[in-house]
Formats: structure tokens, sequence, C-alpha cells
């Protein structure tokens, strides 16, 4: 699904596969990106791995299909769902400040609009129910907005392009037009960018600053991210010079305004490890309970056939590795920190349909776990 995290994943094998012997770590991520690009037609790919206390970056493939640019290493991608973690540290940030709390209800802040209608279900409306954490947990129910089609090639087609501009009554309007909610408010998970599109607007109600300004100084100011941008926001000049985007090797476009603070975010290899270790180190936090409220509680089993892959408080956790993926109309990532181990794992793709996590998978050593169907 778009700006989804995939519950299931194919694991792809090929030379670099375990038990490969590598002479240096830097020639196996040079290897790693060269072969990952050219086995999906010359994809641009990134990749990151910080170990042992050093970085190692690399990309191949195509920045440019049609003038056969080539990739650099250091140059911005769209990293789409991936800005949840983003948005997920600024709610932490304001509940530090006492400014909201998990159970926060959303009555507080929207009553007798059109928002309101995204809760009814079965005849009956159960927006007094839904918190700021469900949002956090993808477990309101609601409707996503950007998979009302439920297909992604009609979804690029139907809400991608230049010009495009939504506004987030206009997102809200797209969501509630669908029909009613998928379950009662914490019935059960399921991925939805409508709940962190309001959770951008909690950030700008409570807050008093608008959500790109907040998330811009207390986040990413914070965490050393001075090469990333919004995509609303990004200096033309920068925009112009950033890899082209595609879906199944045809170039696309995502109107910044249609992910938000669902997804808009664009940025590099390195300010992406400096996030997951800024965050996972507890730097952007006041205090230890928060970092350890978001790495222990809230875990749920993100697929019923997949046992040790778990989405909790706007963060996914496999094995020991936290962190999240993303897909845009044109590109792909995932970035994953485990603090245990002090290693980094960032990932990027510019086509939506070549999976950054599965790159992430074969380095790290790390599988996905498939449940026995019975």
């Amino acid at each position: 699904k778009v700006l989804t995290v995939w519950a299931i994943l194919p694991i792809f094998t090929y030379a670099l596969a375990c038990g490969m012997v590598v002479p240096g770590m830097q020639k196996q991520v040079n290897d790693a990106v060269r072969i990952y690009s050219e086995e999906h037609n010359n994809t641009a790919v990134w990749l990151l791995v910080e170990k042992n206390g050093k970085q190692y970056k690399a990309a191949a493939g195509l920045a440019d299909r049609e003038h056969h640019i080539t990739v650099k290493s250091e140059q911005l991608f769209e990293i789409g769902s991936a800005s949840k973690v983003l948005t997920g540290i600024a709610i932490f940030q304001l509940i530090e400040q006492g400014k909201l709390s998990l159970d926060t209800k959303l009555t507080t802040f929207y009553k007798s609009t059109e928002i309101t209608k995204l809760a009814n279900f079965k005849g009956k409306n159960y927006w007094d129910e839904v918190t700021v954490g469900m949002l956090l947990r993808h477990r309101s129910g609601f409707i996503d907005y950007l998979n009302v089609y439920h297909d992604d090639t009609k979804a690029i087609q139907m809400l991608g392009g230049k010009g495009k501009h939504y506004t987030f009554d206009h997102l809200i309007h797209m969501a509630v037009t669908h029909g009613d909610a998928n379950f009662k408010p914490d019935e059960k998970f399921q991925y939805c960018n409508t709940g962190y599109i309001i959770l951008g607007d909690v950030i700008s109600k409570v807050s008093g600053m608008e959500w790109h300004d907040y998330i811009r100084k207390n986040v990413m100011d914070k965490a050393g991210m001075t090469g990333t941008y919004f995509a609303s926001r990004i200096p033309k000049h920068l925009r112009e010079k950033m890899p082209k985007g595609y879906a199944d090797g045809k170039v696309t476009f995502m109107p910044p305004t249609l992910a938000g603070s669902a997804g808009e975010v664009i940025s590099n290899l390195e300010d992406l490890a400096r996030l997951m270790k800024a965050w996972g180190q507890g730097r952007l936090y006041q205090k230890t309970e928060t970092l350890k409220t978001q790495m222990k509680e809230g875990f749920q089993q993100q697929s019923p056939i997949i046992s040790n892959l778990y989405y909790g408080y706007a963060i996914m956790k496999i094995d020991g590795f936290y962190g999240h993926g993303g897909q845009t109309f044109g590109f792909e990532s995932y970035m994953a920190y485990d603090p245990q181990k002090d290693e980094v794992y960032i990932v990027g793709t510019n086509d939506a349909f070549v999976h950054s996590m599965d790159l992430f998978l074969m380095m790290s050593g790390t599988t996905l776990k498939e449940l026995r169907q019975k």
C-alpha cells in the first residue's frame, strides 16, 4: 500500500547472501547496492551501514533513466512513512511537556465537524473513544485516505502529479467520503496514514507552532539533520537536483501536501543515521522514561503470519532493531537502529515497488519469521 510499511515482504536471495566471504565491509556495501540495483533494472539504491564505530555508505543505479545519470550516495530521497518517526517523536516531546498524554482523546481538539465522521461504524459514532495513543499505534479504525483505491497504481494515477495541492480538510474529506471506519477504535491494528495527518495537526494545536516548524526546531535540528527537508518547503534548486522517482520504471511525482505529517520528509543517508542514533540514545527526550515507553510498550504483531514484526508507538521492531519504512509514489526507504549493538542501517530506492526493507534484512542478517499455517 502507498506510504504503508508492508506486513509481508519477499526476501530476495542472491550472490551476497549469508555465508559469502567478503574482504571488507565497504566492499560488501558497494557490492550490495550494485547487485540489488542490477537485479531491479538499475533502480537507484542507497545504503548506509554503521557498525563497530565505523560508517560505510554507497549508492548504485540510475537517478535519471532517460538521461542515464548515475545516482550519488549523498543525494536526497523521499523517505515516505519513515517520516512518522519524526511525527511520533514530536508527540512524545509534547507529552513530556504535559501538553498531551497517550490517553488524550481527539474530542479535546475536534468537535462536531466532518472529521468526527471518521469514527462512524455500523450506525454508531465512536469519536469520543479515539485517543492519541491509538493514532500512534494505528488502532483508530479510520479509513486510510491514501489507500482508498486499494491499488497503488490507481492511487498514483488519481492522486499524483505536479501542481496538485491538498489541505488537511481535503485529506480528511477523502477518508470520510469513502465509507465507515474499518472497525471500532482500539479493536485491532490496521495501518492508517489518516491518523498521522491528524497527529500533525495536533502538534500544531498544542505546541502553538505549525507542525513543520515544531519538527524542524525540536527534532531535525536537535538530531543534527542539516540536510533534511519537508517536500512542501524544499528549495527549488535542491528539488531539481534530486533523483527522479519511479513506479515500475515510469516517472512519478507525489504532491508534498498529499503526504504531510504522514510522510513528506526528504532526507539523505547520513541524516537518517543521525536521527536513529539520536532517538535510540535518548537525546531527543528530556526523560529516560519517554524512550523506554517507545522501546518497551505498545507493540503489537503487525502481521498475523509474521511472528517477529511488531509496530508500537510510531516505531517498528524486528528482533533487536527499531525503525520504520516508507513508500511514496516514486521512492522507498527503510531505517533501523539496534541500540544494544549500536548498529544502523539506512536504505533507499527510487522506485516505489523496489523494497528497501529487503536489503536491510539481507545486510543485517535479520529474518522475518513466518508462523506455520495450520
